[in-house]
């Protein structure tokens, strides 16, 4: 069970909702995704907590209205001083501290009915799920030659709104958005030697191949772009002892991020 944690000014849309300063999101225990919309700025923690474990805490302890909250709702508005308590919590867990039951605790203590003073469900509107539907066609389209009509016939939904509604959402079109979705993907597979061998490729050409992208100029031009560096920076950085990955920056441009569960 997923939980983030905005911790700038910049607020985070989650689900096509705009979010509140101290709030929790992403823990609702039905939905099979997460989808969220960083700003310029933005700085979230996410933390990932074993909901079996959690439901068995709740049972134990008496407080079984903990879990009606997390199976209705996915966003909850919480007092300054807990919002303050977990993150340093999940500070401690992304540096290595091992706080995963204490996370879980506070986790608890914090989503109980008498603590929270709002809540959010996180259904969809109709704009929220096209650009869901937009996005999730990037990730699994992967190499596949994009046009807006391929994308107007899959996604059920005219050239204009998606052309609409994807630059109010993320404030630019939806070619130049799937683009930066397959820069994201072969960001990671730079990244990641498991992605590579999965791939079968561990070169930055055969990577950018495989995610569609065919001119090495354009590529390169475009990845140094988006993350500030060259692709070959980044492959090699990934073999490089001691390097994670503790949370999540946006620092030139809004972003949008999607992960199944």
């Amino acid at each position: 069970m997923p939980l983030s944690l905005n911790t700038t000014d910049q607020l985070p849309v989650v689900r096509g909702k705009e979010t509140q300063p101290c709030s929790l999101h992403g823990f609702h225990a039905g939905l099979s995704d997460a989808f969220v919309q960083l700003p310029a700025g933005a700085h979230i923690q996410v933390v990932l907590v074993s909901q079996t474990r959690f439901e068995q805490l709740a049972t134990a302890t008496g407080d079984p209205q903990t879990l009606e909250v997390i199976h209705r709702s996915n966003s909850a508005n919480i007092h300054p001083q807990r919002f303050a308590e977990i993150s340093s919590l999940i500070q401690a867990q992304l540096m290595g501290g091992g706080q995963e039951d204490l996370v879980e605790v506070a986790a608890l203590e914090t989503l109980s009915p008498h603590q929270l003073q709002g809540t959010a469900s996180g259904e969809l509107g109709v704009e929220a799920g096209l650009m869901k539907d937009l996005v999730a066609w990037g990730f699994k389209n992967t190499g596949q030659a994009i046009t807006l009509n391929d994308l107007s016939a899959t996604i059920f939904a005219s050239r204009s709104s998606i052309v609409h509604h994807c630059r109010q959402s993320f404030g630019t079109g939806p070619m130049a958005l799937l683009k930066q979705i397959r820069l994201s993907q072969v960001h990671h597979a730079l990244s990641s030697p498991e992605v590579q061998q999965a791939i079968g490729g561990s070169t930055v050409h055969e990577i950018a191949c495989h995610y569609g992208f065919q001119s090495r100029n354009h590529f390169a031009r475009d990845y140094r772009n988006q993350f500030g560096e060259s692709p070959s920076a980044t492959l090699q950085r990934a073999s490089a002892p001691g390097m994670s990955v503790q949370s999540v920056s946006v620092a030139q441009s809004p972003q949008m991020a999607m992960a199944l569960r």
